[in-house]
Parts: structure tokens; sequence; C-alpha cells
């Protein structure tokens, strides 16, 4: 473990050295938690936005009052994997983005499978004590699945859980890509 933790060292102060790739996962992180705390209301928002005649400022200020939603819709458990998730989803996009410019594709690209598709998982873990899964609310009740997260010791929130180990499992891939190189055979 203590290596994998020395890749994850090597590679965070190798990509983020570079002030376009904080930004990236920091812009990706943001965009992340507010489609998370924004979800449930959607509806209202996009209403605000098009369907009213609310100044611009009032609208805003509506969009801004419902992120206080992460106090009051989440749970203490729920908010703080959608935090993790939002913060692992930007550090690890930002990782793929850098080894894709770096063009190690080829040495890293069971890695960067790996950690697209934790990426694309950790959208599944989002979700509000509410709501629910963000797409599982969606998907499993036209399964007619609903009932199945009710049963599950945290009721459902095991998803997000899920979601953050991932994405901590791919972050530490795409580091191990980063900090340890794999030589081209035909260079």
């Amino acid at each position: 473990m203590t290596r994998h933790l020395k890749n994850l060292r090597v590679a965070i102060g190798q990509v983020f050295s570079r002030p376009s790739y904080i930004v990236l996962a920091g812009v990706l992180a943001i965009l992340a938690f507010l489609l998370a705390v924004w979800f449930p209301n959607l509806g209202l928002i996009a209403q605000v936005f098009s369907g009213s005649d609310a100044p611009l400022a009032a609208a805003l200020g509506i969009a801004l009052s419902l992120l206080g939603g992460i106090g009051t819709n989440f749970s203490l458990l729920s908010a703080g994997y959608t935090i993790a998730i939002a913060v692992l989803f930007g550090l690890t996009t930002a990782m793929i983005a850098y080894l894709v410019k770096q063009r190690r594709i080829a040495a890293a690209g069971r890695n960067i499978a790996v950690s697209s598709g934790a990426v694309v998982t950790g959208v599944l873990g989002i979700g509000c004590a509410a709501c629910g899964s963000l797409l599982l609310g969606v998907v499993l009740p036209s399964l007619g699945a609903a009932g199945a997260l009710a049963a599950l010791p945290l009721n459902g929130e095991e998803f997000g859980i899920l979601s953050v180990a991932l994405l901590f499992v791919s972050l530490l891939l795409i580091s191990k890509s980063i900090a340890e190189p794999v030589a081209c055979p035909l260079a």
C-alpha cells in the first residue's frame, strides 16, 4: 500500500504542478458537486431561468440558495461521499487528461479504461437522502427493483460508498501509470 501512496504523491506532484490541471480538476469537481446538489431541483432551476420573468440576479440567488440542500436534503454520510465523489472525479479526470496529453495511452490504456469506468460509476453513487441515487433512482423503479434499495442496510447509500472506493482505486491506477511509466518496447 505504501508503494501506491508513494505513486499517488509523485503523480499528484507531477500533474498538479501545472496550473491548467489544477483548474481542470477544480472546475470538474465543482460541476459534479453542482449537478449532485441541484439534481433534485433541476425542474425548478429550469423554470426560474427560462419560464419566469425573474431578474437574472434573483434567478441566480435562487440557484445559489438551493446549494444549501447539501445540508438539508443530504444525510451526513451522503453529503460526505457526494463531496468525495466530486473531488475524486475532478482529480481522476484531470490525471486521465494528463496521461492522454503525454501520449502514454498505449502503456496506460488499461488503467485509463478502468479509471474511466470508475468515473462513470461515481455518478451512480451521487444522490441525496430524499431522492436516493442520481441514476439508480430513475433506473431501478422502471426495473421494478425500487424496494431493493430499502432492503440494503444503508438504504442504497452503499452505492455512494462503493463509488468513492472505485474512484480512489482508479486514482491509484492512474497514479501508477504516471509515476511508473512503462517504456515502449518499439522505441
